[in-house]
C-alpha cells in the first residue's frame, strides 16, 4: 500500500510530535507520523528526567528553550495541567575557581536575552535549597522560571492538539528504507510506503540509522543515562529546585515523597541499552554527599530506577538542517536530553525551513550539519 503525505515525520518522540504540531500550526496539511513503537513517547521522551531549563550556555540552546517552556506553561494552561508544568526552579551551584568563572559568563548571557537569574552567594544558596552543604561554595545562580514537566503529558497534549488539527499518526511503523524518485520521496516501511514531498528525521536516539538510509551521514551517537529515587524522606521542603551540584554533576528534584538523583558519567560508551546499571548507585554514592549530605544514607526504591537515551552531538548542540544533495530530507536530531525542553522551538525551525525555505525565528547557524565538517563548532558546557 501506497499513501501520500506532504510531511513524513519519522519519530513520535517530543521532538517529532512537537514538528508536527508545528507543522499543523502553520498551515501545511498531510503531515504523517510515523514510529516503530506501539504509542508516542515511548521512547527517550517516556524515560526523561522531567526537567526543562532555560540555563544554557550558548545562545542557541538559552533562545530554543525560551520559546518551548513559554509555549509548555500556555499548553499547560489551556489543557488544564495536561502538561504538569510546575516553575521549581533551577539552581546550579559550584565551589571551584573554574566553575565560578564557567557560571559567571553563563549568567551575564542568560540574563542579557532577558532572563530573570539570580547570582546567589551562601546565605541565597540557603534560602532556596537549605539542605544544600554550603562548605567551600564559591557561587550559585538560580532560575525561578525553569522547573519541571510531566513528559507523558507533554506526549499526551502535543497529540491531542494534532489530531484536533489533523495530524496522522502511524504506529507499529518502521522505516526500512528511504529513497528519492524523480519529485519525491519514498519512505519504505514494513506495512506501507510513504510517498512525501519532506521528510523529518526525527528518530532521536535511532537518527543516525534513519539518516544513513538517504545517504546523510549524521554524528548522533546514543549514550545511557541513568536515574534513582530514594524512598521516601522527611526533613526536607516537599518542593525543592532541581538542584545541580556542577563540580561532581549531581542533579536531584524531588519526585514524590522520595528524592530523584541523577549523574552524567562522562566515561560512558556508546550504547541503545536502557536497563538500570546498578554500579551507577556506587557512582552516585561517592559523590552525593559533597553538596546533599542528607542522601548519603538515603535508601533507594528498587522500583524507581530506571535509565534513557541521550542522543548526542560533539558539541552538544542540535542539528537541524538539510544537506545539500538532499534538501527534501531534514534533519533534527542530536539534542542529548534536551529534547522536551527544545522541542516546540525545534517543530518552529523545521516548520519555517520547509515553508520558507529559511528560519527567521531563530539563528540556526551554529545547528547546521556542516559545522563539524568544517571545524566550526560552539560547545555547550552546561550538559547535564
Amino acid at each position: 500500500m501506497t499513501r501520500r503525505a506532504s510531511v513524513v515525520v519519522v519519530g513520535a518522540g517530543a521532538i517529532g510530535l512537537a514538528t508536527a504540531l508545528q507543522l499543523r500550526r502553520a498551515g501545511i496539511t498531510d503531515v504523517v507520523v510515523v514510529d516503530a513503537n506501539s504509542a508516542p513517547g515511548m521512547g527517550s521522551t517516556g524515560r526523561a528526567n522531567g526537567g526543562v531549563r532555560a540555563q544554557f550556555a550558548t545562545r542557541v540552546n538559552i533562545s530554543f528553550s525560551q520559546y518551548t517552556i513559554q509555549q509548555l506553561r500556555e499548553l499547560d494552561t489551556a489543557t488544564g495541567g495536561q502538561v504538569g508544568f510546575r516553575a521549581i526552579g533551577y539552581l546550579f551551584m559550584t565551589g571551584t575557581e573554574a566553575g565560578a568563572t564557567a557560571l559567571r559568563a553563563a549568567c551575564d548571557l542568560q540574563t542579557a536575552m532577558g532572563l530573570p537569574v539570580q547570582w546567589l552567594g551562601p546565605d541565597g544558596v540557603a534560602s532556596v535549597a537549605p539542605f544544600a552543604n554550603l562548605d567551600g561554595l564559591r557561587a550559585a545562580t538560580f532560575c525561578a522560571t525553569d522547573g519541571i514537566i510531566d513528559p507523558h503529558g507533554v506526549v499526551s497534549a502535543y497529540c491531542d492538539a494534532g489530531r484536533r488539527l489533523g495530524v496522522k499518526y502511524l504506529f507499529d511503523v518502521r522505516v526500512q528504507s528511504i529513497e528519492r524518485t524523480a519529485r519525491r520521496a519514498v519512505v519504505h516501511c514494513n506495512s506501507l510506503d510513504l510517498d512525501a514531498e519532506w521528510v523529518v528525521n526525527a528518530a532521536g536516539p535511532a537518527a543516525r540509522d534513519v539518516a544513513a538510509m538517504g545517504n546523510v551521514a549524521l554524528p548522533v551517537t546514543p549514550y545511557r543515562r541513568n536515574l534513582a529515587c530514594t524512598e521516601p524522606i522527611t526533613g526536607i521542603p516537599a518542593v525543592i529546585p532541581m538542584c545541580v551540584d556542577i563540580d561532581t554533576g549531581v542533579l536531584i528534584r524531588r519526585e514524590g515523597g522520595g528524592v530523584l538523583i541523577g549523574y552524567s558519567d562522562p566515561e560512558s560508551l556508546a550504547t541503545v541499552d536502557t536497563d538500570f546499571e546498578p554500579a551507577f548507585l556506587d557512582a552516585i554514592a561517592s559523590r552525593v554527599g559533597k553538596r546533599f549530605p542528607f542522601l548519603e544514607n538515603a535508601p533507594i526504591n528498587a522500583r524507581k530506577c530506571w535509565a534513557g537515551l541521550y542522543p548526542e552531538t560533539p558539541d552538544h548542540h542540535a542539528i537541524i538542517d538539510a544537506p545539500p544533495e538532499t534538501p527534501w530530507f531534514i534533519q533534527c536530531a542530536g539534542f542529548g536530553g534536551h529534547g522536551i525542553m527544545h522541542s516546540l522551538a525545534a517543530g518552529q525551525a523545521v516548520t519555517e525551513l520547509i515553508r520558507d525555505g529559511r528560519c527567521t525565528t531563530f539563528d540556526v547557524g551554529p545547528l547546521r550539519l556542516d559545522r563539524f565538517q568544517q571545524g566550526d563548532l560552539t560547545v555547550e558546557t552546561v550538559v547535564l
